[in-house]
């Protein structure tokens, strides 16, 4: 009976410690969805604020808010957009732009891969992958891969609280993924 009682309680320590490690399943069953601030791997300095969203049952990204250039504040944000995509051919602003499109879940690997990400900066496109980090569950990590090489930068999640109004209530329920080159 103790042998029971004791296989049955640590069997409830595994499963919890599975439960918790597990990415937060969010809007539309997709897990890490939500509001994330990217840092410039060579200042680290913040730079924008990209919203991952469901589409078409996968996962998408989109540059909704650009930080100023000392990384201290939301400048402008998708309701008042100024600055622009320079290198690609519409030279679209870039908030509003889709950077991340067709990334699927993996549940397997625990991780989202299979899409494309692109630097709006270069205009320059690469497969991806993005995993939440083990340590800290509130980073992602955000690969692009060309070839056998790659560049892995650390995406911080963000509280909605902590953003301008116009975001907090953002509606991505009619977002359509628009892949520009």
């Amino acid at each position: 009976m103790k042998k029971l009682a004791l296989f049955l309680l640590f069997s409830l320590f595994i499963w919890s410690a599975v439960a918790l490690a597990a990415p937060e399943h969010s809007e539309g069953g997709l897990p890490l969805l939500g509001f994330y601030k990217t840092v410039d791997d060579r200042t680290g300095n913040a730079k924008a604020v990209v919203k991952l969203y469901e589409c078409a049952g996968l996962m998408c990204g989109r540059i909704v808010a650009l930080f100023d250039k000392t990384g201290s504040y939301i400048e402008e944000t998708i309701s008042n957009p100024v600055r622009v995509a320079e290198k690609l051919a519409e030279k679209p602003h870039l908030d509003g732009l889709d950077i991340l499109w067709h990334m699927e879940w993996s549940e397997r690997n625990q991780e989202f891969s299979g899409g494309r990400i692109m630097d709006p900066m270069d205009s320059r496109t690469y497969r991806a992958r993005i995993w939440q980090d083990g340590n800290n569950p509130g980073l992602l990590n955000v690969r692009g891969i060309f070839g056998p090489f790659g560049r892995t930068q650390v995406w911080h999640n963000m509280d909605v609280a902590d953003l301008p109004k116009d975001l907090q209530k953002l509606d991505t329920s009619d977002w359509a993924v628009k892949i520009r080159n």
